[in-house]
């Protein structure tokens, strides 16, 4: 008897076969084979966390692609930078967070294209690489600003945004960079005691919905929050949780957020006063997420510094500590290791650095930390800054609004992570962008290197693109600081180097074997 097979049932049998494969992924000897590349990414998405709003002030927003880097094509940007809408409240509207194909999963390559959302003005363009472009943010109500750069502008894509408020119930200096939208952002230095006004906030830059949880730690271990799951972000817009509602009364608080849906980028601000007296704003910069060895750089020689550990996990972390020095590494003779107590914030108090530093944590447990820092003035008001484990520099990275008043001191902040030297160049950028001059730094292994960054001819801002000579090897931070006749002005920031490439899967046409034809 004939089988009686058809066309048909033999192309749905094939059809099964090619379905049960991409379930299960490609034969692991066509991973061996045709392994991942890296390529140039042809769409980079930065979100600004939180600026303008403010009646008086100085807010601003600065991008730049970095110059000499390669791109997939040459079809080119422009580079955009548009304020996000704020996300409605519950009940205003329907909650479309969970509408649409979830193509956010991958990265800067795969985001939907967003051709279907009505976007605004944008508030700056940049349409060439190696162009800096700044603008005043002056908007009634601060927002969240999503910058967005596609084809031959996509790769080293950077911007930052800076604050700077001297009122009566707000002053302080604040600058951040703009980070990418991801799967988990991990920050340490908040609070939500009375005084220490906390605002997270969680922004999608994209064209697909985001679900957001939340998990947070006070120096008491875990806490259970309301509201702090399932929080659904629209497109294209922001949301801004308190820490005083979240994490009332925590005098320290780290947060992990993440996102079973979409991708978001998320950053804490800190603004904190004594009743109607201002004591200091700052964001906390993003920290690294937990691992056993993690470097913060930046920790300045003045100030009152105070380490804040996060061990999120179930056992009890046993930290050594470690500074860079301009002479190389030291041991803080007080606290050289510590416990930190499973799922808590902890606080250790640096004191004896008599130079710039990065701190260096070793833990037997996944750890992450930052630095907070009180500037006291001798005649005047105070200000606050935090600086956060960040990660070695891969490639170059650009630290674009540095202070340039004669009252302020920019400085950058170079530790080399390893046991040998390191070299370092650095390159002070122009109004437009250009290079006026270049420094080239060696550093001794496990010591930090402290030059001063001037704004070159009149530039407003004092600007450089930081290039480690071998990928890994240092950690960098800045430091804005002046006293003026109302007080003390400090800002420390991490630099987080951009994403220039990703790695790409290789399409190759093999299928399993037993769609070999050759094969009996």
């Amino acid at each position: 008897m004939r089988s009686g097979l058809t066309a048909a049932s033999v192309a749905a049998g094939v059809a099964g076969v090619i379905a049960a494969a991409s379930l299960v992924g490609a034969p692991e000897s066509v991973v061996e084979e045709h392994p991942e590349v890296r390529e140039p990414v042809v769409r980079t998405s930065l979100v600004c966390p939180f600026i303008g709003g403010e009646e008086e002030g100085a807010a601003h927003v600065g991008v730049l692609a970095l110059a000499g880097v390669d791109a997939v094509d040459d079809d080119q940007g422009p580079i955009e930078a548009r304020a996000l809408d704020a996300a409605p409240e519950p009940g205003e509207a329907d909650d479309d967070s969970g509408d649409g194909d979830d193509s956010g999963d991958g990265d800067e390559n795969s985001e939907g294209d967003g051709d279907d959302v009505s976007l605004p003005e944008p508030m700056l363009t940049v349409d060439e690489r190696g162009a800096l472009g700044v603008t005043d943010v002056d908007m009634d109500e601060p927002a969240a600003v999503a910058v967005e750069g596609e084809g031959a502008l996509a790769p080293g894509l950077s911007a930052e945004q800076s604050l700077l408020m001297s009122e009566v119930d707000l002053r302080g200096l604040s600058t951040s960079s703009c980070t990418r939208a991801s799967r988990e952002h991990w920050l340490v230095g908040g609070s939500g005691q009375v005084g220490e006004r906390g605002r997270l906030v969680l922004s999608n830059p994209t064209s697909v919905g985001a679900v957001v949880d939340i998990e947070l730690w006070d120096e008491a271990g875990p806490i259970d929050a309301p509201a702090t799951e399932d929080i659904g972000i629209p497109p294209r817009s922001y949301q801004v949780l308190l820490l005083e509602a979240l994490a009332p009364e925590a005098e320290r608080v780290g947060a992990h957020v993440s996102t079973s849906q979409g991708r978001v980028s998320a950053a804490l601000e800190m603004r904190e006063s004594d009743e109607t007296t201002p004591l200091g704003m700052s964001f906390v910069p993003p920290a690294v997420e937990p691992d056993n060895r993690v470097v913060i750089p930046g920790v300045p020689d003045h100030g009152e510094r105070v380490l804040r550990i996060l061990a999120p996990g179930d056992t009890d972390a046993i930290v050594s500590l470690r500074m860079f020095g301009p002479n190389g590494p030291f041991t803080p003779v007080e606290h050289d290791v510590v416990t930190v107590p499973a799922g808590s914030v902890f606080e250790v108090p640096l004191e004896g650095n008599e130079e710039p530093v990065a701190v260096e944590l070793d833990s037997d447990q996944p750890i992450t930390a930052s630095v907070r820092v009180v500037e006291e003035a001798d005649d005047g008001l105070p200000d606050i800054a935090f600086t956060s484990a960040a990660p070695p520099l891969d490639g170059p990275a650009a630290l674009l609004l540095g202070g340039a008043s004669e009252s302020d001191t920019t400085s950058l902040h170079v530790s080399s992570t390893g046991e040998s030297p390191s070299r370092v160049d650095v390159a002070f950028l122009d109004e437009e962008g250009e290079v006026a001059e270049e420094e080239t730094l060696d550093i001794s292994g496990g010591a930090t290197e402290t030059i001063e960054l001037e704004a070159p001819g009149d530039a407003s801002f004092a600007t450089a693109v930081v290039d480690p000579g071998q990928s890994g090897s240092v950690v960098v931070a800045r430091e804005i600081s002046a006293s003026r006749d109302d007080g003390a002005y400090l800002d420390l920031m991490p630099a987080w180097p951009p994403v220039i490439d990703v790695n790409v899967p290789r399409v190759v046409g093999e299928l399993p074997g037993v769609l070999d034809p050759t094969e009996e």
